[in-house]
């Protein structure tokens, strides 16, 4: 489902918006904020999936209705990856079925007329029992949510199951049965954006700052972001559900190569959102609200990654130096050579302990050769004079 919501954008930013946006009738229309409610984790993730079901839509001359377009779309997906299985098969799937299940289901399909089909798998798809009708319960599945993202989520198709302007420009695109074009990319960005502007958005800006901060997860600290500055209320309580959404979403990414290695949006990906005056004043909006969030909220860890790579460095350069004892060093030596206070180098290390724990081994010591009766440093209220990092 795409879902809008009210957003307090200023007035100067809503009268550009209603001048240029080419959407002003549509999503992007007052305030509003645009973004996906819920993602399938993996079916969602293929793109090309859409162009398939226009194809589908495009080769059917009778008037598809709305019982009959998930039951016919995956008769025809059946047959299609069955054809195309046998010219190639994907090194990854990445939510398509396999294709040792294609050709399973194609096989016991040849035996049934289209009367036995219509009836047999909805039977099926009720209870499932053997091997195959799973198999058949778990492709059509997968063809049920190729449909939700080519109608309900990048609209192309209309409500009676007609092919839209969008849906007809795809089909023009001319690429590889898995494999996108460059044309195709940016016709899904626009799609994604159209769609999902401000989660998809907020996750390219989140993605740099994993980068830019070396942090494993930011799930939480979007979660923060889209409830306090867009007002996005819905994944308070489904927290896990927005980082299943996000898996999706980094796909996403990844196949349409959004982003750079830094994880800066590229300059073709920027041009298209400077092309519409809608897109540019909403993500001029995101990424002037990110900054604020980013200064509030990450100065401090800022400050800790610079301190954290001294720390390691100075670690290298004395058991390097020989300035140890079987690899512990002494946390005065490098306290000194980092030029900290007492409460701050304390303050500093226990930081280091707790959130470094998990990536490497960091073991500490108590025990020195000689007598040494400067104050200790506490971990854990363990008093600690050495430290060695594997």
């Amino acid at each position: 489902m795409l879902v809008s919501q009210y957003w307090d954008i200023p007035v100067y930013f809503m009268e550009i918006i209603v001048k240029n946006c080419k959407f002003a009738d549509n999503h992007l229309q007052m305030k509003k904020v645009i973004y996906i409610e819920s993602l399938h984790r993996p079916f969602s993730q293929q793109l090309k999936t859409t162009k398939w079901v226009c194809e589908y839509i495009a080769v059917t001359k009778n008037k598809i209705t709305g019982a009959n377009l998930n039951l016919g779309f995956y008769f025809y997906l059946i047959t299609v990856l069955q054809r195309e299985y046998l010219k190639e098969v994907p090194s990854e799937f990445n939510g398509l079925p396999s294709d040792s299940a294609i050709n399973n289901i194609h096989e016991y399909f040849k035996t049934l007329n289209r009367k036995q089909l219509f009836e047999e798998v909805p039977r099926i798809v009720k209870s499932r029992t053997t091997a195959l009708e799973k198999q058949i319960y778990s492709t059509y599945k997968a063809a049920s949510y190729y449909v939700n993202l080519a109608k309900d989520k990048f609209e192309l198709l209309d409500e009676k199951n007609r092919l839209t302007s969008d849906g007809l420009e795809l089909l023009q695109m001319k690429s590889n049965f898995f494999k996108l074009s460059n044309s195709e990319r940016g016709f899904y960005f626009k799609r994604i954006l159209q769609a999902d502007f401000h989660l998809f958005i907020t996750h390219c800006l989140f993605s740099k700052l994993e980068k830019r901060y070396n942090l494993k997860k930011t799930a939480d600290f979007q979660l923060e972001f889209i409830d306090k500055f867009l007002m996005i209320r819905h994944f308070n309580f489904t927290s896990s559900s927005l980082e299943n959404y996000n898996v999706v979403r980094q796909y996403w990414t990844e196949i349409l190569n959004v982003t750079d290695k830094n994880g800066n949006i590229r300059k073709k990906y920027l041009s298209i959102i400077d092309q519409d005056g809608c897109y540019k004043v909403l993500f001029e909006q995101i990424t002037s609200l990110f900054s604020k969030y980013e200064q509030e909220n990450f100065k401090t860890r800022k400050s800790y990654l610079i301190n954290k790579n001294k720390f390691t460095e100075y670690y290298k350069q004395s058991v390097k130096n020989n300035i140890s004892d079987l690899g512990f060093v002494n946390l005065y030596d490098i306290k000194k050579l980092m030029h900290m206070s007492q409460d701050k180098f304390q303050i500093f290390v226990s930081d280091f302990y707790e959130l470094e724990k998990n990536n490497i081994n960091i073991f500490f010591s108590n025990t020195v050769n000689s007598i040494d009766r400067r104050e200790r440093f506490l971990i854990r209220n363990r008093p600690v004079i050495k430290i060695k990092i594997k």
